[in-house]
């Protein structure tokens, strides 16, 4: 008799209702995902020329709030009861094969059975109307099947015991939710993905754990906003990154219950045309409580001023240093975001103050507009620089190399000669900062030492007999700048300080020269225009920058190799004694990795070298003392892939998915080249890139699609000509240019075709050499030094515990000597003070050592003499 198990509390429970209720969500309460979004108030200037302000959780009511979760849907187990009829076949009085029976309650099933048990394909229908549909092992539904509930919501999938459990899919009629992915139990639980519109636009795809968000996920909003981290209890928890599209804001860093808590980065993005006067972005990075700035913390400004200090509740407040547009520093206290302190610039001051009484100035009538004039004074809004209130050039050590009387000329007639420049030196710098920029979101660029380096060579600096080495220490010269980061590829340089360095190497190559003219500063400097920038500039050389996807490509390796660069540079003699590389260090490290070969020579590595270098090699010397900066050292290593790596290497990787080596890593080659100030930062823009990355992957793909068309498309086009010569006789003109732009488009194919087989061989090459030649011959390097340096170790430790065990041994044998000898002594004392005895007693006595032999038998022949007197 078939019977059924049915929990007794649920009987009749053909759905439960959806535990996602509003306050279960409280960050899924608008579909864009705004909550703890750090607004932007655009109005609010002072002190800076951007305010940024975030009123905490602020909600969207764009859209309408609805049930994120309404997928959980139970399937009832089936219960005890007895069959009230049955149709079909039976064998021994039991159900076998194909038969229908009704059940006490009203379920009904219909399908195979066997040994009066439900087993095989089946249907079971509850009296609720719940029906299941597929396989049946002895009255438990398993393996595959599909559950229809009475509102017509469906899940297809695995089942184990009557419950949802594996891979499946479910689709709610009644809203456009559907879920496809893993179960556990009846519940979601593993990797899978839920939609929340028709459209699918509105997505999460993740860790579940039972029903509930957990672990890793992606969050797609029906705005286009997007999170992509950890979550907790279905809310932003751990580490995640937050992209609002509709507001170009972005956060990436810690999230706690939904909002952001602990260390992040948040960054504001604006919209900017090309060559702009800031090519910066708000952002600020640090600390955040319940969704604020709170604790210590760093804000970038778009203008180049920046805060770094003591953050509460979105304010500046307590200790912090400003650093205004013009490079001018405040260090201070800040109280309810202003300056609390005026700083003490009564010199400057009073020259554009009207002259008041000095209690006047301490009023608190008159504390405000004496605030806004240390302000402006502060951030240049009233400098009399030639450049305006946003460039100030930072001249002071330079002037000091003239005379007093000459300084104030020398500072004018050099602002006159940047300004004449100006928007020359601005478009060389913001074609410089996006080499190797696949998109930015707001148009901006930042230049990099790697960038700066490759302007230098470019523009010839190098051939003043000077290395570029050389120009890192001139310009670090004389600043706190920490020695780990004087020959740094990612230090970030501004426009201001791009016009200073330029001004200080005018000076240090051109001074001699003009130290007898007058003004001095400016020759030097017009001469460096004239002959070095504007004729060579943006004229890019190197295998670094001389192709945009080759470059992509190439700055993946670039975290690797500066790794190998500094774990390979040695301390320079002369001070700051930072860590340097020169040409012989450079060789013995390809000596040791034995990458120095019949393809790689000596003569070729000095070939490469002396290539872009003229102070190298003069024909029959080599300089092997030349020191060189990452750039060179990485341009070398390029050049080197096409040496070492021959045909018949390649031919192995011919078949290997260049696709993904090509494109995946768009974005962490845009993060290498625009490296920012923090983690969180290079994070965000690197994700930037992937989604742009993504689109136009798509679109190559799309591309790649037509012209197969094209191509399966052309001997019928060919044919259809072939076959209708009359038509082609009729209309002579026409067919002359059809079949003219059929062999115009077939070339234009073949000779992308030869491009793009000719960038896939080179991508091979290069993967080839470094990640195959280079990075392994590295590792197993590392790996010797370390298994020495545990060997030098293991035989130190060991010496020191032979030493030890040595020690501890003459220490014992020390005592047993002194132990020995104070025995001797004892006895020898013990034998003198003895009175003598008789010779007969002596043959009783035991025989005494053999040290006190002399001394018995010296008294035995004395004891004889006696006896014959």
């Amino acid at each position: 008799m078939v019977k059924e198990k049915k929990r007794a509390d649920k009987k009749g429970d053909k759905l439960a209702c959806s535990p996602s209720s509003l306050s279960d969500y409280t960050e899924f309460s608008k579909q864009d995902g705004n909550a703890a979004r750090q607004d932007m108030s655009p109005g609010a200037v002072p002190p800076l020329d951007m305010q940024l302000k975030e009123p905490g959780l602020t909600e969207c009511k764009n859209d309408n709030l609805q049930n994120e979760d309404t997928t959980q849907y139970e399937e009832p187990v089936l219960t005890k009861l007895l069959v009230e009829s049955y149709e079909g076949e039976k064998v021994r009085g039991l159900y076998e094969g194909e038969g229908f029976a009704i059940f006490q309650g009203g379920c009904t099933y219909h399908g195979a059975f066997s040994e009066g048990l439900m087993h095989g394909r089946g249907t079971y229908v509850w009296a609720d109307g719940l029906k299941y549909e597929g396989d049946f092992v002895k009255n438990v539904a398993v393996n595959h099947g599909v559950y229809t509930w009475p509102d017509g919501s469906t899940y297809e999938g695995e089942v184990v015991n009557g419950l949802r459990h594996g891979f499946g899919m479910f689709k709610c009629s009644t809203q456009p939710v559907s879920y496809v992915g893993h179960w556990c139990h009846g519940k979601r639980h593993g990797k899978g993905s839920i939609y929340y519109n028709q459209e699918g636009t509105s997505w999460y795809e993740g860790d579940w754990v039972h029903n509930v968000k957990k672990g890793w996920g992606i969050r797609c909003y029906k705005s286009g906003n997007i999170y992509e981290g950890q979550w907790g209890n279905n809310m932003r928890h751990g580490e995640g990154r937050m992209r609002w599209l509709t507001a170009n804001e972005e956060f990436t860093g810690q999230w706690e219950n939904g909002v952001q808590n602990g260390f992040g980065t948040h960054t504001w993005f604006l919209k900017r045309i090309p060559y702009s006067q800031y090519p910066l972005r708000n952002e600020y990075v640090g600390e955040f409580v319940n969704g604020y700035r709170h604790g210590r913390g760093k804000f970038y400004y778009a203008s180049g001023a920046m805060y770094e200090g003591e953050w509460v509740a979105n304010k500046k407040h307590g200790m912090g240093q400003l650093t205004f547009k013009n490079g001018r520093v405040y260090d201070g206290p800040f109280s309810d975001d202003h300056i609390a302190e005026f700083p003490n610039l009564e010199g400057e001051l009073m020259s554009h103050l009207d002259t008041a009484p000095e209690s006047a100035l301490r009023s608190q009538d008159c504390r405000p507009s004496v605030s806004a004039e240390i302000t402006r004074k502060l951030d240049g809004s009233e400098s009399n620089s030639m450049l305006g209130s946003s460039i100030e050039l930072d001249l002071s050590l330079l002037l000091k190399m003239y005379p007093e009387r000459d300084q104030s000329e020398e500072k004018k007639q050099v602002e006159y000669a940047i300004l004449r420049n100006i928007t020359e030196l601005r478009r060389i710098y913001s074609f410089y900062s996006s080499l190797g920029c696949d998109h930015s979101l707001d148009n901006t660029f930042q230049m990099t030492k790697l960038h700066f380096w490759r302007f230098l060579k470019d523009c010839k600096f190098h051939h003043h007999k000077i290395t570029l080495a050389d120009m890192d220490r001139v310009l670090s010269a004389n600043k706190d700048i920490p020695v780990e980061e004087i020959h740094s590829p990612f230090t970030t340089i501004l426009l201001r300080t791009f016009l200073n360095y330029l001004l200080q190497l005018a000076y240090h190559i051109h001074h001699k020269e003009y130290q007898d003219r007058s003004p001095s500063l400016f020759l030097c400097f017009t001469k460096l225009m004239n002959e070095n920038i504007r004729p060579n500039a943006c004229r890019v050389k190197g295998n670094l920058f001389c192709e945009a996807h080759r470059t992509l490509y190439s700055m993946n390796y670039v975290d690797k190799c500066w790794e190998i660069y500094t774990v390979y540079c040695r301390p320079n003699a002369a001070p700051p004694h930072e860590l340097t590389m020169d040409m012989r260090h450079f060789l013995w490290m390809l000596k040791s990795f034995k990458m120095i070969n019949k393809e790689l020579t000596a003569s070729k590595f000095v070939e490469v070298i002396a290539e872009d270098n003229p102070f190298m090699h003069d024909g029959t010397d080599s300089n092997f003392k030349l020191e060189l900066v990452f750039l060179e050292f990485f341009e070398a290593l390029l050049s080197f892939a096409l040496i070492s790596v021959t045909n018949q290497s390649t031919e192995f990787y011919v078949n290997f998915p260049n696709d993904a080596l090509s494109g995946n890593k768009a974005g962490s080659t845009y993060t290498m080249i625009n490296q920012n100030r923090s983690p969180s930062a290079l994070r965000s823009q690197e994700s930037e890139v992937q989604y742009g990355s993504t689109k136009s992957s798509s679109s190559k793909l799309g591309v790649l699609l037509d012209v197969s068309k094209i191509r399966k498309s052309e001997p019928k086009i060919k044919k259809s000509l072939s076959d209708g010569k009359t038509s082609k006789m009729n209309f002579k003109s026409p067919g002359k240019e059809l079949t003219f732009l059929l062999s115009q488009n077939e070339k234009k194919e073949k000779s992308e075709d030869e491009q793009k087989e000719k960038f896939n061989t080179w991508v091979s090459n290069m993967y080839i050499f470094f990640v195959d030649i280079l990075f392994q011959a590295y590792k197993h390097e590392e790996t010797l030094k370390e298994k020495v340096k545990e060997n030098r170790l293991h035989n130190e430790a060991m010496a020191l515990q032979r030493k030890m065990e040595n020690e501890e041994l003459e220490a014992r044998l020390n005592s047993l000597r002194e132990e020995e000898t104070k025995r001797q002594d004892y006895e020898v004392s013990i034998t003198v003070i003895k009175e003598p005895v008789d010779a007969t007693s002596l043959n009783f006595t035991p025989s005494p050592l053999k040290d006190d032999t002399v001394v018995s038998q010296s008294s035995k022949s004395t004891a004889n003499k006696k006896k014959k007197k």
